[in-house]
Order: structure tokens, then sequence, then C-alpha cells
């Protein structure tokens, strides 16, 4: 018999409190973490603990560990478990809300079997190696090559901006395998172990300090046919899932990450001496921002609002607490000692390259007005 919703809600609560988790401050700026695997064993450890529980996946399928909840209650639930200070998640963001759903739609049997749990569980890392330097929102035009060699195929070609791919166990690779003329269909998805020989990866430094965007080099990579996802050459539909499944990661996250900004911000003007009528404008702003962003986010994930529309409208909400929290701040951003002005810059500093993360912003409204809005194609010549 399935358990009821407050019977689920009980046991995360029995589980928090035997882990020992504190209830998470709702001011508190959570950034993401860097590029180091210095949290990774403890954060892949309450992974495990945590999925042995049945308190991972609650709308996943059972047959591989989910509770197969609907998604209004599997939303409800992540509410309750995000409350409490949980060890570092992000790490786990690509693995289990990107790569593992395309397994699921596109893989075999075999490939199922042997990633979806181990990543849902935290036992196994996945990238995302999509992307070329000349390849971004055109992605069509990659030039990563894969031929066949009898029973396996040979990968040559570079990739960019791979989050975590420095500490991943596999990577979901697109490859040119026919003519670059034919662009769509002749791409083909592959699953790769990131310890074959002729795979280098290079942490990118980035703005902020960072480094957990890579880039990767295939020179000579062998990788058995077994690992393909999906047909030969028809590789674009895979990637078109997996994009739709970054896009819904990216619109409809916990409602307890999408109000830490506005709270962090309540209580940023908290500590200021005085505040004019434009900064409780701003505060205004942020308070209607954060409702909408609670309501976005369920429809998105209910499937009743575009992944695209839920994407754009949280990069949006990023870049105005970020210009918000500079307001309020003004000279102590990065010239003072003011309460939480390192993390507000940092946050600042991160929250652009959620515009180009998951697709452009051009692409997303691309996408809302010919998918959505059923307008006509741009020419293209």
């Amino acid at each position: 018999m399935t358990a009821t919703f407050d019977e689920l809600a009980a046991r995360i609560h029995a589980f928090a409190a035997a882990e020992g988790l504190a209830r998470r401050d709702p001011a508190a700026l959570v950034d993401e973490p860097g590029g180091g695997d210095g949290g990774l064993p403890a954060s892949m450890a309450f992974q495990r603990r945590l999925f042995d529980a049945g308190l991972a996946w609650f709308d996943g399928p059972v047959e591989h560990g989910g509770l197969g909840l609907d998604p209004d209650t599997a939303n409800a639930l992540r509410d309750v478990l995000h409350a409490y200070a949980l060890p570092d998640q992000a790490y786990f963001t690509v693995s289990r809300r990107i790569v593992a759903p395309t397994i699921l739609a596109h893989g075999t049997p075999e490939q199922r079997a042997r990633w979806v749990r181990a990543l849902w569980r935290g036992e196994k890392l996945a990238c995302q190696l999509f992307s070329e330097p000349e390849a971004g929102s055109d992605l069509a035009s990659l030039r990563c090559t894969a031929v066949r060699d009898g029973d396996e195929w040979v990968i040559n070609g570079q990739k960019v901006w791979s989050s975590w791919a420095h500490l991943s166990d596999v990577g979901e690779l697109l490859a040119r395998t026919g003519p670059p003329a034919e662009r769509h269909r002749s791409i083909t998805a592959f699953l790769v172990e990131m310890d074959r020989p002729g795979i280098t990866v290079r942490p990118i430094r980035q703005i902020n300090g960072e480094s957990h965007f890579n880039e990767v080099f295939f020179d000579d990579v062998r990788i058995p046919d077994r690992d393909r996802l999906g047909p030969p050459d028809a590789g674009w539909a895979v990637a078109m899932s997996t994009l739709t499944s970054e896009r819904t990661a990216m619109g409809s996250r916990d409602k307890t990450y999408l109000s830490r900004p506005y709270r962090r911000l309540r209580a940023l003007a908290g500590t200021a001496p005085d505040l004019g009528d434009a900064e409780r404008e701003l505060l205004a702003e942020a308070w209607i921002r954060e409702r909408l962003a609670g309501v976005t986010a369920d429809r998105v994930a209910a499937g009743a609002l575009s992944p695209s529309v839920g994407k754009l409208a949280l990069v949006d909400d990023l870049g105005f607490y970020g210009r918000a929290a500079a307001r309020l701040l003004g000279p102590d951003l990065v010239a003072g000692d003011a309460p939480g002005a390192t993390a507000w810059a940092g946050f600042l500093l991160s929250s652009p390259a959620q515009r180009i993360a998951g697709g452009t912003d051009q692409i997303q409204r691309g996408i809302v007005a010919e998918r959505v809005l059923g307008l006509p194609r741009d020419r293209r010549d």
C-alpha cells in the first residue's frame, strides 16, 4: 500500500532527526560548490542513506528505487526535505535531473539497470558532453566525431562547459557520425565512462573563483557499441530529451531554493540603516517575484508550463536579486565588510551563467515562440 503524504513527511522528519540535520536558515544564501571534491564524499554517503531510506526519488519509477508518486505530491515532499540543511546537493543535479531521465527514456534495459539507480543513489556521477568551442547554442554544428570500428566507436574532439566532468564517472556525449552537412541527422549519443584512455579533463577557472566547468578532450577514445544511447544518427532526439530535462530542472527548483534569495535580501534590508522609497519598491518586487517563482515551478513540474518559460523566469529573478542586493549594499558589495557582502558578490558574479546554461535566453524565447505560441519559424538560409 502506498504511503500517504503525511506518513512520508513524518518519515522525512524522523530521518532528519536521526541524521542530526538542522532546519535550513531561510535567509542563508547557498552558493554552488567549488570545483574541488572536498564535500563530495560526505554528500555521496548522505545520498546513499537517503536513497536507502526511500526518500531520495519521490516521483521515480519503483523498479529503479523511486516511489512512483504524482508530481504534486513529489514536489510537496521535496519542499519538506529541503527545509533541512542537507549536505551539498549541487553535485547531483546533472546526474539525477538531466542524464538519468535521458537514460530512462532512450537507454537499453542494461543501460538503465547499470546507471539509473547508481546515479540516484549517489554511487556514480554524470556529466553532459554537448557544447563545443564552436557549437554552443548552435549545437547541431558540433565537430566531435565518432567513427565505427567493428563493435567499437573511436571518439575524437573537444567539449567545453561540462559541469562536474572532473568528478564524473560517466558522460552523456553527442558526436558526429555522418556528414557535417546533414547536421541533425548525423549525430549519435553515447554514454562514455570518463576514465577511458584518451580522455583529458581540464577545469576552467570562473570569474567567481570556482572551477566546476571543464574542457574535455577526446583523443582516439574507444568505446563499445553497447554504450551507444539510442540508434545511430538519431542523437538529436536524445539531445532534445536531455535539454528538456535540463530546462525542467532549472525551471522547477524546490520552493526552498527559490525563496532563499528573497529571504536573504529581506535579511540584508533589515541591516540597512535607512531605506528610501526606491529600496522599498525593490523589496516589494522581490516579494512578488518570490511568490510567482513558486507558482511557476509547480506548473513546470506538473507539465502545465513549458520548461523554457520556467528557465527564463528563474534567470530573470536571479539577475534581479543580484542587482537589488548591489543597490542595498552599495560600495560595500566589493569594498566593505558588511555582513553577507562576500556571498552576494559571489551570487552576482555567478548568476549570469544561468542565462547560458541549458540554452541561452534567445534560444528559450525561440522555443516558446515556435512551440508554445505557434509563431512561424525564422527563415534559415
